[in-house]
């Protein structure tokens, strides 16, 4: 069975579109990339498991391909799968109308948040992202998430959606979700502090190599 991929799979597909988009648009890679982000973001309006096609489409962008073992086996998808799916719906809609990248390996989604707080001027922000934190189902969760990803885009801040992508899988893992969401609200607050303040805190807040997770 080869190794889980899901983070990797996310983030060249991310890239890849990404370039496609923003440096090639007139090409025939761009015009695909945009035909591509459009369906994604259709799929991104509608809940997981309503559209046949959409778990479909999302797997057939990937490249690469999940893994064996990410790949689901019976008429549910995967937590891969469903992760998978999440973060690349997201990130269309986080691409719709760019003009600079929504994908980036420097920065994680928690920490583009608590820049995003750093340069905003809106007092909801902070609630928002407590909400997404304490919100008592995936449904609720994914509400929110749609919301700030919104707001990032609205102040063109990237993030790393390949880790984005373990993460919602490891959100989905009961005994994993506390320490993902821990980990997002201390990263939430380093986003907030000065560029050379946060150099001093990656290399102990920040994992270079997150587990690897199952399915």
């Amino acid at each position: 069975m080869s190794s889980p991929n899901l983070r990797f799979s996310v983030a060249n597909t991310a890239a890849r579109l990404q370039t496609s988009y923003l440096e090639r648009p007139d090409s025939i890679e761009g015009t695909e990339a945009r035909r591509i982000l459009a369906e994604l973001r259709k799929s991104a309006a509608r809940e997981f498991g309503t559209d046949p096609l959409a778990l479909q489409l999302v797997l057939s962008v990937l490249t690469p391909t999940l893994s064996e073992g990410e790949i689901g086996r019976g008429d549910a998808p995967s937590p891969s799968e469903s992760a998978a799916y999440y973060a690349l719906t997201l990130f269309a809609a986080h691409m719709q109308s760019a003009t600079t990248p929504a994908h980036t390996e420097d920065r994680s989604f928690a920490r583009a948040c608590g820049r995003l707080h750093s340069i905003s001027d809106s007092a909801s922000l902070k609630p928002r992202f407590d909400a997404m934190q304490t919100a008592r189902d995936e449904t609720s969760r994914l509400l929110h998430l749609r919301t700030l990803v919104s707001l990032l885009r609205n102040k063109k801040l990237a993030f790393d959606y390949g880790a984005f992508a373990h993460d919602l899988r490891s959100l989905q893992n009961p005994t994993r979700r506390d320490g993902v969401l821990l980990r997002w609200g201390r990263d939430y607050a380093v986003g907030m502090l000065r560029p050379s303040q946060q150099d001093e805190q990656l290399s102990d807040n920040e994992p270079t190599d997150l587990p690897a997770a199952s399915s």
